[in-house]
Parts: structure tokens; sequence; C-alpha cells
């Protein structure tokens, strides 16, 4: 089997089998292939969720991987893009997230919310619905704190709004 080229994310978890059950029951994920090294350290596995690609290995602190729930959170967001980002919500939820941002249509033209797996990786879940132009996302933007002020941002993204 030939991994694609491209971006894959590699996540580091404390539990590779419940991280793996998670993502199962969550987001449909699909074990591919597993890598476990002689002292039963699971190096990685390979995922796929949809037509993407994912890699989950276990924590190792000699290799300064480590869990967010180990190191007290994590500076990113991983963006899955779905034909119902609600039903994926409850089934992440269901499976052991919690809600960071609930589903809701935003301003720039996507239904859009966020959770938090149980190691601490934080996802955006997300469908577009419109297609605007830069132009018509700054004019719908709410200019308040909540979105970055002036400038606005997809709330607690740190980016700027739009298509992505």
């Amino acid at each position: 089997m030939s991994r694609p080229l491209g971006l894959v994310p590699h996540l580091f978890v404390r539990d590779v089998d419940v991280a793996l059950s998670f993502y199962t029951k969550a987001f449909g994920a699909v074990e591919l292939f597993r890598t476990v090294l002689p002292d039963g350290t699971v190096l990685f596995v390979e995922l796929a969720v949809g037509d993407a690609r994912l890699l989950v290995s276990q924590e190792i602190a000699a290799l300064d991987a480590l869990a967010p729930s180990t190191i007290g959170g994590i500076p990113m967001l991983l963006t899955l893009e779905t034909a119902d980002p609600d039903d994926l919500a409850r089934r992440a939820v269901f499976a052991g997230a919690t809600v960071e941002a609930p589903v809701a249509e935003m301003f720039f033209g996507e239904r859009y919310g966020r959770v938090v797996d149980p190691d601490g990786h934080r996802w955006a879940l997300t469908t577009k619905r419109e297609q605007y132009t830069p132009e018509d996302i700054d004019a719908r933007k709410p200019h308040n704190a909540a979105f970055g002020g002036p400038g606005g941002g997809a709330p607690g993204s740190g980016r700027s709004p739009g298509p992505h």
C-alpha cells in the first residue's frame, strides 16, 4: 500500500486504543496500518478519515512527543469538513468529546462548530453552505471581541475567516 503525498496530521495520545475507539465512533476512522516497537509502544497507526489520512502515536516523553492532555493544551485546530457537522458533533460528544463551540451558521458561509477530543485535540467540524468573496465576508462579519474585533476571525481559531 502506498500513502498519498500531502499533509498528514500526526497526533500524540496517552492511550492509542482509547483514542482509536474515539476516532472510529466519532469520525468513522478506519485503521489502515500499525507499527509497534518491540517493547509494545505504538510508534504510529495510520487511519483513514474520509478521504484524508491521520497518524496517531502513543506519547513518548523521551522523544518529546506528548499528548495535549500532558502538556496542558494545544495551540492548533484540526478542521474536518463533512456533509453534516451537526451529526458529527453529536457522534463526537457521544464518543467522549466536549463541545468548545456549538455548531451554528457562520457569517463566512459555513455551518461550523468545535469539539475537543478526550486527549485534548481541538477539532473544527464544518461544511460549506455558501461561497462568499473576501469582501462579502468582511461586510458580514460581526465587529466584536468574540471575533477578534475589527478584522474578525473565526471564534477561537486565531485565523481570518473565509474560505479554507
